[in-house]
């Protein structure tokens, strides 16, 4: 199952032609982690008081379309894997419909890494088993590869 999430490109995404500037994808990205952590009932902000926290260590990024301030933006995230500490996410961030054909159309697409650990000294920890059940049903079911 994918967790999906509507996002607005907003103005302070954006450079001064108006397109979003690459390095707010990331923000976005996190964004959409943190709104996936709370819905399986994990907040970050409630990991990191615990101590605990699930900081990036590999992020692979294909831009594949441009995005404009006050485009609507349909962001999912699944996974592809859950580790002994590691869990394997893949982003797409989908645009409106453009014509002629209507359809919504990719603009990112990402694979990245995140690794349950201590904070501050990342020390990584096993999953607990609690949030590795809340993960088991985004976690992909089909050996479906995304390109």
């Amino acid at each position: 199952m994918k967790f999906t999430v509507q996002k607005q490109v907003r103005f302070h995404h954006c450079d001064p032609a108006g397109i979003v500037f690459y390095p707010q994808f990331f923000y976005l990205l996190h964004e959409v982690q943190e709104d996936f952590l709370a819905h399986i009932g994990f907040p970050e902000h409630a990991l990191i008081a615990s101590g605990m926290g699930v900081p990036i260590v590999d992020l692979k990024t294909e831009f594949l379309g441009m995005c404009r301030n006050g485009d609507p933006l349909t962001m999912t995230l699944e996974l592809t894997r859950i580790g002994g500490s590691s869990m394997g996410m893949h982003y797409e961030i989908h645009g409106a419909a453009l014509p002629p054909s209507g359809a919504n159309t990719i603009r990112l697409r990402a694979h990245g890494v995140v690794v349950y650990s201590q904070v501050p000294n990342g020390k990584p920890m096993r999953i607990p088993d609690n949030m590795r059940n809340a993960l088991m049903p985004y976690l992909q079911t089909s050996q479906e590869t995304h390109v």
